[in-house]
């Protein structure tokens, strides 16, 4: 999110249909949007423009929460804190008429001394617009009807709050890097996030799978600007029972893929469990660059020599664990989270390295000489070699025996690659061609 535009949070009561509205107005389904009350926890946020006009609008949990849930007190504090940082809302009430807690939202509207636009949602045919008589008994003068679901007076809307906010060119910096935070339930990502941005951009609880969407943020460090995503925990696929975890892990795959370099957050006090093992591999699927933050380290006992036998375990646990950078962290306690930003961008620009087709070929033929692999350079020969791609590197590799180069094989040249090139724990994606075009993808 830009801080320098102008920020418009949609309020409203609960499953009166603010995540449907904020996905019209942005286009896309960014929010989760179910029937189910509550659904929305974070704020989303997503910049447009509209008739040159640039701002950030902004979803909202619904602030009619029970003050029973032991959730609803941060909620509610991070909605409060959205509110003090937006230049207009948009109310969002209900068709067919005003509901008890709606006269609150309005006196909050009126109190905020900021603009407000008043949307009635749900206002789905022609026959519903005599229900606004019963909004306008509330003291309102200019209400827009809308239907989010189906996009009426969408432009309309969009017309009424560029209206009441100054006009803006939209001059965004591009993120230096984009990072995606993920891991298991409970184990930091949210504290992190909210560590960077330096306010309860995320909503953080004891309780598990708190995050329930892909929750951005941007930063600036050193002049360069950082995109953050918080993303819902991972359970094992036979936890993800509903279908709103299963639109979670949805959102937490797409922001793996949207991202630069991923941040594996495991719970020090858990250690690396199998579940992490598998959201490793889903990373390394996505082709990503990897940064294991072991978190929650305040809260191990330890020696000089702790955190290398806690890297070893890692390893032990999971042998692809050796190619990633692992660092020590305290999301709560801020400690060592700028190494992870710094370590971040190096990963990412040393994903971008190109290499020339003929220097390529000399260290290939220089691997091959080594004879560290008994394959390679006799059963095997690799005749020539090029990069097809970069962010990953990608390379492809022609080969007199494709059906030998196995996995072991493919791991020997993806490291020695790694090593030669300076791209230790930046993934290498290797395609083997043989002699008759006969092709073979390996990871």
């Amino acid at each position: 999110m830009n801080h320098h535009l102008p920020i418009i949070s949609i309020i409203g009561r609960q499953n009166v249909g603010k995540s449907t509205l904020f996905n019209a107005l942005i286009g896309e389904k960014k929010s989760i949007v179910d029937s189910h009350p509550g659904l929305t926890r974070d704020i989303i946020s997503f910049t447009v423009e509209h008739k040159g006009a640039a701002f950030t609008f902004s979803d909202t949990p619904g602030l009619d929460l029970s003050g029973d849930s032991e959730l609803s007190r941060p909620i509610l504090e991070a909605a409060h804190s959205q509110l003090g940082r937006s230049s207009l809302i948009v109310l969002l009430l209900e068709n067919p008429g005003p509901a008890p807690f709606d006269y609150s939202l309005v006196e909050l509207a009126r109190k905020l001394a900021i603009p407000s636009v008043i949307a009635v949602n749900k206002m789905d045919h022609d026959e519903d617009l005599h229900n606004m008589a019963h909004f306008y008994e509330m003291g309102l003068d200019d209400i827009v009807p809308i239907s989010a679901l189906r996009k009426r007076n969408i432009t309309l809307l969009l017309d009424k709050i560029t209206a009441l906010l100054p006009r803006k060119q939209r001059n965004e910096k591009v993120p230096a890097v984009k990072i995606a935070v993920v891991g298991r339930p409970n184990s930091g990502k949210s504290t992190l996030l909210n560590a960077f941005m330096g306010y309860e951009r995320a909503v953080v609880s004891e309780i598990p799978g708190t995050t329930r969407d892909a929750v951005d943020g941007d930063f600036m460090f050193h002049g360069k600007k950082i995109r953050i995503t918080d993303t819902a925990g991972l359970r094992r696929k036979s936890k993800v029972g509903s279908d709103i975890e299963f639109f979670s892990v949805t959102r937490t795959m797409e922001a793996i893929r949207r991202s630069d370099v991923v941040i594996h957050m495991v719970d020090a006090t858990l250690g690396l469990t199998e579940n992490d093992k598998k959201i490793s591999d889903e990373i390394l699927k996505a082709g990503k660059c990897v940064i294991i933050a072991v978190n929650k380290w305040d809260a191990i006992e330890k020696n000089a020599g702790t955190f290398n036998e806690y890297r070893d375990k890692i390893i032990f646990t999971y042998y692809r664990a050796e190619d990633f950078p692992i660092i020590s962290i305290s999301a709560s306690k801020k400690q060592r989270i700028h190494k992870l930003v710094t370590m971040a961008l190096d990963l990412h620009e040393r994903s971008a390295k190109h290499v020339q087709t003929p220097e390529l070929n000399r260290m290939l033929e220089e691997i091959q000489r080594g004879k560290r692999n008994p394959l390679l350079g006799e059963s095997v020969k690799i005749y020539y070699g090029t990069q097809i791609g970069t962010q990953p590197p990608r390379f492809k590799l022609f080969t007199n025996r494709p059906d030998l180069f196995k996995k072991d094989l493919v791991r020997y040249v993806q490291k020695s690659l790694q090593d030669v090139l300076g791209l230790q724990g930046v993934p290498v994606t290797i395609e083997i061609e043989g002699r008759r075009q006969e092709k073979i993808r390996k990871k």
